[in-house]
Parts: C-alpha cells; sequence; structure tokens
C-alpha cells in the first residue's frame, strides 16, 4: 500500500472515531431541543398506530403535516424496538438537563441519528478523507445529527444521492443508466425524509443533467421516474390525495418562511453565513464540541479548494454552490439548514487543504533548489 493511501485510511479511521466520540457524547448531553418536543410525540403517536395494525391513519395524521412522516415513522420504530416508555413532555424542561424517565426515549431516537451522522461522515471519507475529518467535528453537523431532529435520515440519503450520481456521470456527458436510476432513488428517499435535501439535490444534479442529457427523454426519464416513484412510496401522507398534500405542504413552508415567527427572528440574509463563522456553539458547553476550527478554516479552505473541486468533484463543488445559495435566497434561517451544504462544503475545504499543502511542499522546494 502506497504512502498516500495509507495516510487516507487513517484520516478516515480518525474521522470514524471522531465522529463517534462527538455524537455519543452529544446524546447523552444535550438538553432538549425545540423540535424533539414537536416530532418525539408524534413518534409515539405513530408507534401506537403501528402497535394497533392502524397503518391506514399513518397518512392522515396532520400533526406537523409540513414534514413528511418518513423519520418520525423511523423513530416510532426505534421506541418500539426499545421499549421505551413515554414520558411525561410536561416535565421534560427545554435547554435543562434531561430527567432520567425521559432519557430512554431520547436516546432511543436520538442513537438513529447520530448512526446516520456518522455513516454519512464514513462516505464523505471515500470521497475525501480531510473533508470528513472537517464534518466530523463540524458542532452544527454533530449538534444536527445528534437531536432527535429530521436532519440526519435525509443527509445520510442526500450523501448516497451525490455519491451515485457522480458514479452515474461517464465522459462526453454520457450516463451509466443503473447508477443514474439510483441516485434517482436515493433522492427521493431524501425528499420523503424532508423536502429541501430533494430540492438542493434536484438543483445540484439538474446542470449535469441539461449538459449530458438535453433532449434525450430517456435519460430523463431513467433518472425522474425512480425519484417520483420512491418519493411517493416512501410519504404516506400523499397516498390519498397526492397534489393536495403536497401543496399544501408548500404553501405552508411558504407561508411560514414569511410569517411572524420568522420576521419577529429578524435574522439577516447572510445569516448561513454568520453561523458558519461564529466559534459560539462549539464553547457553547466545555467538553462537548471538539473544537471550534471550522468557524475559522471551513469557508476559506472551501473557498481555496473551490477550483480543484470544479475539475475533480464537480458534483460536490456544484451541490456546495447551490446549497449556500439556497440558504441565502431562502427566508428560513434556523441553524439546522446549514446540514443541506456541509457535506459538500467540507468536501471542497478539505481540496482545499490539500490545496494549500501543494503550494507548500512547492515552496519548501523552491526554497531548497
Amino acid at each position: 500500500m502506497s504512502r498516500t493511501r495509507l495516510l487516507a485510511l487513517l484520516l478516515a479511521l480518525v474521522a470514524l472515531l471522531v465522529a463517534a466520540w462527538q455524537r455519543s457524547r452529544a446524546v447523552e448531553l444535550l438538553s432538549q431541543d425545540y423540535d424533539e418536543a414537536t416530532y418525539l410525540p408524534i413518534a409515539y403517536t405513530y408507534a401506537g398506530m403501528l402497535d394497533q395494525g392502524r397503518w391506514r391513519d399513518v397518512g392522515e395524521l396532520r400533526e406537523n403535516f409540513e414534514h413528511p412522516p418518513l423519520v418520525k415513522l423511523l423513530f416510532a420504530q426505534a421506541v418500539r424496538a426499545t421499549s421505551a416508555p413515554e414520558p411525561d413532555w410536561s416535565s421534560v424542561p427545554m435547554g435543562q438537563p434531561l430527567p432520567d424517565a425521559a432519557r430512554p426515549a431520547f436516546r432511543a431516537t436520538r442513537r438513529l441519528s447520530a448512526v446516520a451522522g456518522v455513516l454519512q461522515v464514513g462516505l464523505l471519507a471515500t470521497v475525501n478523507p480531510l473533508g470528513a475529518l472537517l464534518l466530523a467535528w463540524d458542532p452544527y453537523h454533530a449538534k444536527y445529527t445528534s437531536h432527535a431532529y429530521l436532519e440526519a435520515v435525509p443527509g445520510l440519503l442526500a450523501t448516497l444521492a451525490l455519491l451515485a450520481f457522480e458514479r452515474a456521470r461517464r465522459g462526453a456527458g454520457g450516463f451509466a443508466s443503473g447508477w443514474l436510476a439510483a441516485s434517482g432513488a436515493l433522492l427521493g428517499f431524501a425528499a420523503a425524509g424532508k423536502y429541501p435535501y430533494g430540492l438542493v439535490g434536484g438543483l445540484t444534479f439538474l446542470p449535469f443533467l441539461v449538459m449530458g442529457a438535453r433532449t434525450r427523454w430517456r435519460v430523463w426519464a431513467t433518472f425522474a421516474a425512480p425519484t417520483v416513484a420512491v418519493f411517493f412510496l416512501a410519504n404516506p401522507a400523499l397516498w390519498s390525495s397526492p397534489f393536495a398534500s403536497l401543496w399544501e405542504s408548500v404553501t405552508f413552508h411558504w407561508d411560514y418562511s414569511h410569517g411572524e415567527h420568522v420576521r419577529t427572528s429578524a435574522l439577516p440574509w447572510y445569516q448561513p453565513l454568520a453561523f458558519l463563522v461564529d466559534p459560539s456553539l462549539a464553547r457553547s458547553r466545555e467538553g462537548l464540541y471538539l473544537t471550534a476550527f471550522n468557524a475559522f478554516a471551513l469557508l476559506p479552505l472551501a473557498g481555496v479548494g473551490m477550483p480543484r473541486a470544479w475539475r475533480e468533484r464537480p458534483v460536490w463543488a456544484v451541490g456546495a454552490v447551490v446549497g449556500l445559495a439556497f440558504l441565502l435566497v431562502w427566508s428560513t434561517k434556523w441553524p439546522q439548514y446549514l446540514l443541506l451544504v456541509l457535506p459538500a462544503l467540507c468536501v471542497c475545504a478539505g481540496l482545499g487543504a490539500r490545496t494549500l499543502c501543494g503550494w507548500g511542499a512547492r515552496l519548501v522546494h523552491r526554497a531548497r533548489a
């Protein structure tokens, strides 16, 4: 094994160990966050339906209809598999240590998120081990893949879709049908977990399809058919009235992004960038987050690595640009939305670190010469 491959393997192993350590601590130490107070009671409602065999009722539940039920159903399966009793939600404080009676419910669901987060780091290690290490210790990724949020599973599926689409691209604009269909199916799954992951992924793939497929309808059908089919099959909320339910969710998000809650938050359009360069989360709890390095280095490294990413991994370069553009344009600026773009940014930043190392090596060589 060459020295370069051995170093890449060691970096990948370190990234996985850091990701697992960081998220296992976060699962145990983080207090209840706001969205968990919504998703976990719904998970227990779904668990009760599944226990009673009321499968048809799953798609009829209107609480939190703006988000598809897939991840909440996975949370329901987690509490069923572990027999975690439902806590008295009124006794679970926000921002305070979890009561012992509530820990089994939070532990079962958060571990599901954490496993998906660690797997995402592992997948990224196959693309760029340095980027995987950056993602492993990123405080936002660690936090929101350790809460019982909707981010981790769709993020994992979106990462798989990017990898499959990258494999599908051939020279001269052609596509491998099997990998293209797989990327579409994975994108449909991601969208069925949380809609923005499907939207950002689709916008990332669109320019490559336009340039490569153009008017070749079979290529478009190979990608679009499994995307739509899987999205529909994995989203029980759409089964009874697909178009009306989907339109209701879309209009809810649009209204919410322009509603009172978002307006009173008064977050500026550049808030996602402000989150990325703010070290306060990493320093918010001593001993929980490993480092604030990304707040100072992630965006500069990604900027340095973008030209190389465009040459070597263009799908990830476009994913970073599309993800950032979406976050800046979309009115809702909550920090968990950063997970839409963090994997692609970390790939670009990892390539930026390699570029800087190459510049440094050339400078040393010239100095010696």
